[in-house]
């Protein structure tokens, strides 16, 4: 039986995907492992939102590398997710070897099976000597056919799932369940790669969704999570534009609910489902209904994820950000003004091009008045091809980025201690999800990682009734209510 290691970089979104490829592989009879050093195969679910991420692909692959020839080990590498643009096999594996320099740039998707022989564009030539295949993740129906011709025997395929986002996915933990509802982006943020490689949205019918949430259930779940890069946006391809106003982001009178709201409020009506989580949401296509759904629904949690990116509206209209701080403050206001325990968390860029220390005051001062229960800080990186890499300047230095990015780390811990205070003697229902070492862990319906000392009356994926009694920096400690 041939073994498999699959690592995951970074989002949901990849994790979903990663859950694909796990089922496709599972049932093409691979085993997992846990250390890529035991396996014959090994993929790399990939992020390029930020330049260490692509840095951390590049150095496994090269431990990989002199793993495999120091120990005269064949393990084959396959990278997938954000940095690949198009399907292809090593040249030494394709029996005519023919290169299209035109195309070899566009982003593509294989049109039949037989392109796999042909689709050899050198993309990544720092990581030529190290990769064996590179995927798409919308070519995942031809993973098994590529890994057919490479390992020279039939791998199993499963030919009833041919579209990628019908795709079943193997999820290790069953009470909790990730489900894309659409795929990809049409924001074109100044600073992001994704719409680059991704593709433009396109979104999964209400029905489909909830048809996949109800058999996740009826296996277990008690939680799903939906995840795309912008999910509040979902359906807006399809919806006729008398509905959807573009300038302002918002459903025109004639549309009584967003989509999103009535799909939120389909998964609501399902049987046995404890609580609905949803990432990531943009701030300039959140519409009021999608806010009272948090208050409105009876399982969609007391949690949200937007990103802000930075506090000084100059600088998030060069990064083509179509939301001012004011419009996302009115928002939090509003959240917090209707529940104090609201959870809030968010991503901030420090040190894009131009940005001054005065703009970075405005980043601070958005810290202090929104008081994020977590952040997502970033030091900004240049990704080739967007649109920052053709018109601005990287003129921030690296030391400067350090800096102002330490500084908001600090303020940062500040504000989940004290956001996390107010959690202090509360009653919460907890979902345990994992164990490490001596102790359980889960979260509370607002995102609050808490842990206890595992019980013998406790198994994971139990939903259990505790107070929250202590802190520790990052996390909540908690016992357990008896009734």
């Amino acid at each position: 039986m041939k073994k498999y290691y699959i690592k995951t970089f970074w989002c949901a979104m990849n994790q979903a995907d990663s859950e694909k490829i796990n089922m496709i592989l599972l049932q093409s009879w691979f085993l997992k492992v846990a250390n890529w050093k035991k396996a014959d195969l090994v993929v790399l679910n990939t992020c390029s939102v930020r330049q260490k991420w692509e840095d951390k692909v590049v150095g496994l692959l090269e431990e990989i590398k002199k793993y495999s020839k120091k120990e005269n080990k064949k393990i084959i590498t396959t990278l997938t997710g954000c940095m690949i643009r198009k399907t292809w096999m090593n040249e030494k594996y394709l029996e005519s070897y023919k290169r299209d320099r035109k195309n070899a740039k566009q982003i593509n998707t294989l049109k039949e099976s037989n392109e796999i022989y042909n689709n050899d564009d050198k993309l990544f030539p720092r990581l030529w000597d190290k990769i064996d295949i590179v995927l798409r993740i919308e070519d995942i129906k031809y993973f098994p056919i590529i890994l057919t011709h490479i390992f020279n025997e039939a791998i199993w395929k499963d030919y009833s799932f041919d579209d990628y986002l019908k795709q079943k996915q193997y999820r290790e933990n069953p009470s909790s369940a990730i489900i894309i509802i659409q795929t990809w982006c049409d924001n074109m943020c100044s600073y992001c790669i994704v719409p680059q490689t991704r593709w433009r949205e396109k979104s999964r019918t209400i029905e489909e969704i909830v048809n996949e949430a109800k058999q996740v259930v009826r296996n277990w779940a008690k939680e799903i999570t939906l995840v795309w890069q912008n999910v509040n946006s979902y359906w807006k391809e399809f919806v006729d534009k008398k509905f959807w106003n573009k300038e302002k982001a918002k459903w025109n009178d004639g549309l009584e609910k967003s989509p999103f709201r009535q799909l939120l409020e389909q998964l609501d009506k399902i049987e046995w489902l404890d609580r609905i989580r949803f990432t990531s949401s943009n701030p300039h296509d959140m519409t009021q209904d999608i806010l009272d759904a948090h208050f409105d629904l009876e399982k969609t949690c007391n949690y949200l994820h937007f990103a802000l990116q930075s506090g000084n509206n100059k600088m998030l209209k060069q990064m083509n950000r179509r939301h001012t701080y004011e419009d996302f403050k009115k928002m939090v206001n509003y959240l917090r003004n209707k529940d104090p325990y609201f959870s809030i968390s968010t991503d901030i860029i420090v040190g894009y091009s131009n940005e001054t220390e005065e703009m970075f005051e405005d980043t601070i001062k958005a810290y202090k008045e929104c008081q994020f229960d977590f952040v997502y800080n970033a030091r900004y990186s240049v990704r080739k091809g967007t649109i920052a890499e053709k018109i601005y300047p990287d003129n921030i230095p690296e030391e400067t980025k350090a800096k102002r990015w330490h500084k908001l780390n600090d303020l940062l811990l500040e504000n989940i201690q004290t956001r996390n205070k107010l959690m202090l003697n509360k009653q919460e229902d907890i979902l345990v999800s994992w164990e490490k070492d001596w102790y359980f862990y889960g979260r509370t319906r607002n995102f609050k990682e808490v842990f206890f000392k595992k019980d013998e009356k406790i198994k994971i994926w139990d939903l259990v009734k505790v107070k929250i009694t202590n802190l520790d920096k990052y996390v909540l400690k908690w016992e357990l209510i008896n009734d």
